[in-house]
């Protein structure tokens, strides 16, 4: 029996609830008409710009009208849907005002409505503010209250660890609809208008199960594709592929990291006789950029987890300790402050504390999953481990505010109930 294999039928075993008998492809619970409008979308916003996505029900032009909601001139952008990249649109929106509202509405050729929404700029970073995201991996496509909690709870932006949606297929029609079919969830629909959304992926969105970047070449350019066509990201990775950006949101700065695409194509930046996990080009970005921020508080995020599964999975960075000590090491040499990390993937939510790795104690969070399935046998011992749970349909809050006398930044582990069930709150520069 293959590995594969041997977790897919452990998940069926310890999945838990109604899912209990459901494979990790699981269908969605309703259809999506093909002439339906996907979206509207908030994409990418920074405190003067911003990337609003529709897919409409045919190829032309759209226009999208951007209005400041206390009243203004509008601006209008318009674009062109194609075939080529299955009708997906993304128009950047420059010239806008920080932490100001604006709504926004999409109009076909003839004038028609398309879909509406809202979004509000992040603060200048410069200025004290208090911002708070939403942070969640693994999602099956079906209703789920859990989208609804997200916003209830004051979370101004969203940001998908992957497995979001499932896809388990190198097929570019397949990656489309399922990614089509994701963004109709109902709850999630009406935080997609008004909510910015970032995302990465993880192995399920990338490939199949614990699959890394040497396991179809030709494969994940295909998912890779419909990923960007889905997602309207600022800049995402580079010419040599992987799904990697980052945002500055006033006082938070993250880090979306891919540590699939590259891992075992190359050799590593920091050993050449080992092989890489994010590649020379991420890399040499991620320092550059971590050495470059201004941001009082940092997250380093991906779809994986920062440790050892402890299984015989491949896909975490105890496969890759090497890159994971270096970088560690880099930011304690280079006294970057206010670094925390996240990671997603094991169907289970953990707090580790690593004391004075990098010259303080850092912080890692585990944020899995937003369905209602998952496996316990993954919240295991570990010396850093001061919290961890296998909660279905939770999500990870975190809250950074720099108008108090003393910057703090609380992360909030919270179910589809508004449970808290467990909560820290840091302080810069010893996050």
């Amino acid at each position: 029996m293959s590995a594969a294999t041997a977790t897919r039928r452990h998940f069926l075993a310890t999945s838990a609830g109604a899912l209990a008998a459901r494979s990790l492809t699981a269908a969605p619970t309703f259809t999506v008409p093909a002439d339906a409008v996907t979206g509207p979308m908030v994409g990418h916003i920074s405190d003067h710009h911003a990337l609003l996505w529709i897919r409409p029900p045919r190829p032309g032009p759209v226009e999208v009208v951007v209005q400041p909601t206390a009243g203004g001139t509008p601006i209008k952008v318009t674009g062109t849907a194609e075939e080529a990249g299955d009708l997906c649109l993304a128009l950047r929106i420059p010239g806008l005002t920080p932490a100001t509202d604006y709504s926004y509405r999409f109009l076909g050729a003839d004038g028609t409505r398309l879909g509406e929404g809202s979004f509000r700029t992040w603060p200048s970073p410069e200025r004290p503010a208090r911002v708070s995201i939403a942070l969640g991996s693994c999602a099956f496509t079906e209703p789920s209250p859990v989208w609804t909690r997200m916003e209830a709870t004051g979370c101004e932006a969203l940001v998908l660890l992957g497995d979001t949606p499932y896809i388990d297929k190198y097929d570019l029609a397949v990656a489309r609809q399922r990614h089509r079919e994701f963004l109709h969830i109902p709850e999630l629909r009406p935080l997609l208008a008004r909510r910015p959304v970032w995302g990465t992926w993880d192995d399920h969105d990338f490939g199949l199960n614990a699959h890394l970047g040497d396991s179809d070449p030709r494969g994940k350019r295909l998912t890779r594709q419909a990923f960007l066509e889905y997602r309207a990201l600022d800049s995402p990775g580079d010419v040599n592929g992987g799904i990697y950006t980052r945002f500055r949101a006033g006082p938070l700065e993250v880090w979306l990291l891919d540590p699939r695409w590259f891992a075992n194509t190359e050799p590593s930046p920091v050993d050449p006789a080992k092989p890489s996990c994010f590649g020379a080009t991420q890399w040499n970005w991620l320092q550059r950029t971590l050495q470059a921020s201004t941001a009082p508080f940092k997250l380093l995020a991906m779809g994986e987890i920062w440790q050892d599964k402890t299984n015989s999975e491949p896909d975490d960075l105890g496969t890759f300790p090497h890159e994971r000590e270096a970088l560690f090491d880099f930011i304690r040499d280079q006294q970057i402050t206010g670094v925390m990390l996240c990671g997603g993937d094991i169907h289970c939510s953990r707090h580790l504390i690593l004391k004075n790795r990098v010259g303080y104690d850092l912080h890692e969070f585990v944020t899995s999953p937003i369905h209602a399935s998952t496996i316990p046998s993954l919240n295991v011992p570990h010396p850093a481990l001061v919290w961890g749970r296998p909660e279905p349909r939770s999500f990870l809050r975190l809250t950074a505010d720099t108008t108090v006398p003393t910057p703090t930044c609380s992360a909030t582990f919270l179910n589809a109930n508004g449970t808290t069930l467990h909560e820290v709150s840091l302080t810069t520069p010893t996050a």
